[in-house]
Order: C-alpha cells, then structure tokens, then sequence
C-alpha cells in the first residue's frame, strides 16, 4: 500500500495547510537546546549529543534566545568539544522559533531564564520544556522502562537553583571548562534514555 499525504494531497488541490493542526502534530524525535546567544552552552549540547547519540533516529539542534546570529561556537568552548573529539565544525547561531518549539519533542535549557522567556512566548508548549541538568537529576526517580519524554512532560516541579549551567560567555578558560564538563556529564545520562 502507499503512503498517502493529507498535506500535500491537499496542497494539489489548492487547500491551504491548518497552521492550529499543524501545531498539535506529533513533535519529531528531536531535542532542542536552548540557551541565550546559541554559541557556547546549546551548542556544546547540540554536538556532544550528536556524537553521544551515535546511530540514532533522535536529531538535536539548538537555538538561542537571543542569539548571535551566524556566529560559530565562542572562544574556549571550540577548545573544549576540540579536546573531547566533538565536531563542531559549521555551526552558526540561530535565534529560538516557535516552528522549532513546535518540532521538538523535548526542549532543554540551561537556565530558568530561558525556560520562563519560552513559556512566556508560547505557553502552549510548557509541558515540552524543561533545564538539561533537570532532566539527567530526575532520570533517577524515572525507573527503568519510562518513556524519557512521556516522563518529562508529565513533569511539572520547579528547577533547583543546582539545576542551572551558568553562561561561560567571555569568562575565561575555566568558565567553558565547566560549563562543556556539565553539558556532557548531563548527556551521558540522558542520551542512553532515549534509546534509537
């Protein structure tokens, strides 16, 4: 049997696509990180995901709240993926949109503010987000067979002040040093979760 397309069967016939529909649609199995200028902390999420992740069908990506736009990854931050073997070769920072909201299926933040700005803009989607460091803390209450992103969504507690990576931004080598080791020591937790 072949696969049938309501959209674009409709789209031949001049219907144009319900955007509330498209809003319900189920999310992909993608990760978003958010962070604020997309050059330092998300990013470092978005490639140690990746090569965590290996063969996978989950994709990561990562925007900013306030991003800088079309620029790579901050200086320290490329000498910590470099070190770790991440490719983080032709990044360039994106500012967050609803659109990305819309796809993810989970979206995590480095910090409350990013959450809170996020739900602000579009509140319909508050179940979806939620801090990386959050969601490897409660990958321990989670037992073994929970779906990760069922089990987050249904998650509804406020952060721990612990619970933030704070913004390496222009702090030196030790800041980026921290901040690349919490990203990742988070992701080895919460990648293995997600399963293929």
């Amino acid at each position: 049997m072949s696969n049938f397309n309501v959209s674009s069967l409709l789209s031949r016939f001049g219907h144009q696509r319900d955007p509330l529909a498209d809003s319900l649609a189920e999310p992909e199995k993608k990760i978003l990180f958010v962070c604020t200028g997309n050059i330092a902390r998300s990013a470092s999420a978005q490639y140690i995901a990746t090569q965590l992740a290996g063969e996978t069908t989950w994709t990561f990506d990562s925007a900013g709240i306030g991003a800088v736009v079309g620029a790579p990854v901050a200086e320290h931050i490329d000498a910590e993926l470099d070190r770790r073997g991440v490719n983080h070769t032709g990044h360039r920072a994106k500012q967050l949109t609803e659109d990305m909201v819309a796809s993810s299926a989970l979206v995590l933040c480095m910090e409350k503010e990013h959450l809170d700005w996020i739900v602000r803009e579009w509140p319909k989607y508050r179940s979806r987000v939620h801090l990386l460091k959050q969601m490897a803390r409660l990958r321990e209450n989670a037992g073994r067979r929970a779906d990760p992103v069922s089990f987050m969504m249904q998650q509804d507690v406020a952060p721990q002040r612990g619970d933030a990576i704070a913004d390496p931004y222009r702090r030196g080598e030790d800041a980026a040093a921290t901040a690349v080791s919490q990203v990742e020591s988070s992701l080895e937790v919460i990648v293995p979760w997600l399963g293929k």
